[in-house]
């Protein structure tokens, strides 16, 4: 007969190493789009290029994310490119005040400091915005920085994470990711960073299953136990 795995043994391997903790901002640490729907930013991006007569493929003309429309944008000119980005960067600080806090999001990051390890927020949304969001929850002391959009430029995960990495001067083995997409999490496990999928219902965790995810929790409450439990050697 061979004995159980302990419970959180997945997680406990992750943080055994991890002296990093990159947490992906939508998602883990918030709904940014939960009082001001993403659609209606998408829209309102939209009608910046049908204004100007652009004929916009149908993927675009029915896609609900802001970002798909600003990328599309970047490839017709620079200037609509930049007032694109300008125009979101707006709408993601004007929904800054209605975004939803996942539980113990907050606790997270506290908990991850308190451990010995560095907090790093990373983000396809505007740097603007996230900042604007931690200041406004009182993280901006504990996060000690932020990887976000600058411009209109595509910002991958594996781009991210590659900022971060280099600005924490950290190799991506002694990283960790938080993240509910299935892409992060496939993107950073690909680049050696490892990987803590987060799925809040039983249908994130089936898609997260097909990941190589490192460990996965229901409830950021599992990671904040086993940040506790496990603090890094001073």
């Amino acid at each position: 007969m061979t004995d159980p795995i302990p419970p959180f043994s997945d997680l406990d391997g992750v943080l055994r190493q991890a002296r990093h903790l990159l947490i992906d901002f939508d998602g883990p640490i918030c709904d940014l789009w939960a009082g001001h729907p993403a659609a209606l930013a998408a829209d309102q991006l939209r009608k910046l290029l049908t204004d100007q007569d652009i004929q916009l493929p149908d993927t675009i003309a029915a896609t609900p994310a802001p970002l798909a429309v600003l990328f599309y944008a970047a490839t017709i000119s620079p200037g609509l490119a930049a007032t694109a980005e300008a125009d979101l960067t707006g709408l993601e600080l004007s929904a800054v005040p209605t975004a939803q806090l996942t539980g113990y999001a907050d606790d997270v990051i506290t908990s991850a400091r308190e451990s010995g390890r560095t907090a790093t927020v990373i983000s396809s949304s505007s740097e603007r915005a996230v900042n604007a969001y931690l200041a406004r929850n009182s993280l901006d002391g504990e996060v000690g920085l932020v990887v976000a959009r600058t411009t209109h430029e595509p910002h991958p995960v594996a781009s991210l994470i590659e900022h971060a990495t280099t600005a924490l001067q950290a190799s991506p083995a002694a990283c960790m990711l938080v993240a509910s997409s299935p892409a992060s999490i496939d993107a950073a496990t690909a680049g050696g960073t490892r990987t803590i999928g987060h799925a809040r219902t039983p249908n994130d965790r089936e898609h997260l299953s097909h990941t190589q995810a490192s460990a996965v929790i229901s409830s950021l409450a599992d990671l904040v136990l086993r940040l506790r439990a496990r603090p890094l050697p001073n």
